[in-house]
């Protein structure tokens, strides 16, 4: 009788001892794939370890738990130095231990789970957390879309050789096969051959790790491609018709809008796009003639001159406004409503009367919504109205909602003239094109569309972004859309090739505002992780990270002339950045990522808190008038 291999009868004895997985292992050998590179850095990748485990650890409910939390201690007694990169691999951990749990239908484990440790991600990824905590059920797990993503994308991690070593080193002592198994299935570790404080200088994490993210070296070189962000070339037709209607009315300030519009004629510059526009008539000229007398009159608005700020405090709404937006000329005000409405206030009108009442009464000294006089009501959804957007002549509105819909409205007889239908989800943000005529919607289905208003469907689906799109906005020369999502990217679109041209990441959480200079070369972020980034969107990259915030980040607006940005939130302000300004960094201090978001940026101009009004929108006006709309708040 022939012997039987050592190996043979050790994979049979492991096997009867519970390593179920024993024979595959002495099968399969172990794979170092080659190195690969890192911002510009020969690195490491992490090879395929061979990986194995008792299943009777993992029939033991309280293994994850017991495990998580030890190596919880274990990174946080770490010392300093390495102790930022050893946190990295916490929350995708604590994410598949939970989804682990709820997937062998320990309900009481998983519950216990979550309560216990999910207070360390609520900063970063508190949103995540709290869509995580709605799977309940092993069912729940693959119906859900952010679960989904995270069992099918792996997340990667940047961190030096020696914290990796470590890492690796103090799993495999203490047996912490579970954890190791998760960390072999669903994170990928890129490796640096340096040392934690050798390692490029970096404040936010969320540029070196995120689902299914790329590497630096190849976002860089995505971020390369052509744009064309030049202004678009003015419609002679249409400002020769202007200039001669002023002349032939002839109005008191006749030289001043000639001077005016003769900034307007201007030769296209090189990289001016081309996109077809229906061309304006001859009923938009009063329009453009007051347009041209406000920006005559527009407040030079510079860092060392006070800014106007105007705050529209909303009372009364119970929680149920879900979003405020002003017109293009700062005369009417729409609200979304949880009651599936639309609210909208003349403030021409309710401002006279406002006047005149408070005359009348010489106690009061405050304009209430009641002074605005009564809202019209626009009925037609199905659901919760989460945006609207004005057209740039402000004869239309277009608003989105929970019903999966987007409806636009005449403004001149206040009806529905048009539902479109083409998301699966919930749409959270709607932007009018500044040209008019397109619109673009955001969704719960991680996608953009691009719509005309004459046709119920979208012209352009923008795929890309691994969770919610949240929220939509132009390029000035209306040839991209800039979206933001919680997948704490920002991206910008073109609208004629339906393709990405550029990803901005930095944010550690959901970008739920973005904003353009009026030039379009400058982009603005901000959302959930309270700070707000400015970037460069020719190259793509970031140009500095504005700290001061305590809430999150609903509305971000540029000055009319670029100089300053505005932006505010949930923390009750309006705070006002210098956006020419560069950053210094402090010299002989060391520095401290853990009191990072603490510290104030050095290009905050003023901060100007409310009692109990959440900032939702911003807007300055064509005379650089700050606008400020929110609901004041009881809580």
């Amino acid at each position: 009788m022939a012997q039987e291999h050592p190996d043979r009868l050790v994979a049979a004895y492991l096997k009867s001892r519970g390593y179920r997985q024993s024979e595959a292992t002495f099968k399969k050998e172990a794979v170092v794939t080659p190195p690969t590179t890192w911002n510009g850095r020969g690195e490491a990748s992490i090879p395929d370890f061979i990986l194995f485990y008792n299943e009777s650890e993992a029939s033991n409910p309280n293994a994850y738990q017991r495990s998580y939390e030890r190596l919880r201690k274990w990174v946080e007694d770490s010392i300093d130095k390495y102790k930022m990169e050893l946190r990295k691999v916490l929350f995708p951990i604590f994410v598949h231990a939970y989804l682990d749990l709820v997937g062998r239908g320990l309900r009481d484990q998983a519950k216990s789970f979550i309560d216990s440790f999910k207070s360390d991600h609520t900063e970063f990824y508190g949103q995540d957390v709290q869509r995580l905590s709605a799977v309940t059920e092993p069912h729940h797990a693959t119906e859900n879309e952010l679960a989904q993503t995270y069992r099918s994308n792996r997340f990667n991690v940047q961190m030096s050789r020696y914290s990796f070593e470590l890492l690796l080193s103090y799993l495999q002592d203490n047996k912490f096969m579970l954890i190791l198994r998760i960390v072999n299935e669903h994170i990928s570790i890129f490796v640096e051959n340096v040392l934690p404080d050798a390692a490029e200088d970096d404040d936010d994490l969320a540029a070196q790790l995120g689902l299914a993210g790329q590497p630096s070296h190849q976002l860089e070189s995505f971020n390369k491609q052509k744009l064309l962000l030049g202004e678009l070339p003015p419609d002679i037709p249409f400002l020769t018709d202007l200039e001669r209607t002023i002349k032939e009315e002839a109005p008191s300030d006749v030289n001043e809008l000639l001077e005016e519009l003769q900034k307007v004629k201007k030769e296209p510059s090189a990289d001016a796009p081309t996109i077809a526009y229906p061309p304006k008539r001859l009923l938009d000229i009063p329009a453009a003639i007051e347009e041209l007398r406000e920006a005559r009159n527009r407040v030079q608005v510079t860092p060392m001159s006070p800014i106007s700020i105007c705050c529209y405090t909303f009372h009364n709404t119970y929680g149920s406004l879900q979003s405020l937006r002003l017109s293009p000329d700062a005369s009417m005000i729409a609200g979304g409503f949880a009651d599936s409405f639309i609210r909208l206030w003349d403030i021409d009108t309710g401002l006279t009367k406002g006047a005149n009442s408070a005359r009348a009464d010489k106690s009061k000294d405050v304009v209430s919504s009641s002074d605005l006089g009564p809202a019209r009501r626009l009925v037609g959804h199905a659901g919760p109205v989460y945006a609207t957007s004005f057209s740039a002549d402000q004869r239309y509105l277009i608003s989105c909602s929970e019903d999966q819909t987007a409806r636009l409205w005449s403004l001149d007889t206040y009806t529905n003239l048009v539902a479109y239908k083409g998301h699966n989800y919930p749409v959270w943000d709607v932007d009018f094109s500044p040209q008019g005529w397109y619109f673009a919607t955001a969704s719960h289905d991680k996608t953009a569309r691009l719509w005309s208003c004459d046709h119920i469907y979208p012209l352009r689906i923008f795929v890309g972004h691994l969770s919610d799109v949240d929220t939509v906005k132009f390029h000035p020369n209306g040839s991209y859309v800039l979206t933001g999502s919680t997948d704490r990217t920002s991206r910008l679109w073109d609208i004629q090739r339906g393709e990405c041209v550029r990803v901005f990441k930095g944010h550690n959480g959901a970008v739920q505002t973005v904003a353009f200079s009026p030039d379009g070369r400058t982009m603005a972020s901000a959302g959930e992780d309270h700070t707000v980034m400015l970037w460069d969107i020719g190259s793509g990259k970031r140009l500095k990270k504005l700290v001061g915030h305590t809430g999150m980040v609903y509305g971000l607006e540029f000055s009319k002339d670029g100089t300053v940005l505005a932006s505010g939130g949930a923390d009750n302000s309006v705070r006002i950045w210098d956006v020419k300004k560069a950053e210094t960094k402090e010299i002989g201090v060391k520095k401290d990522h853990s009191k990072a978001l603490d510290r104030p940026s050095q290009s905050l101009l003023g901060a100007y808190p409310t009692k109990r009004t959440p900032i939702y929108d911003l807007r300055f006006t064509r005379t650089n008038i700050l606008m400020a709309l929110g609901a004041f708040t009881l809580d």
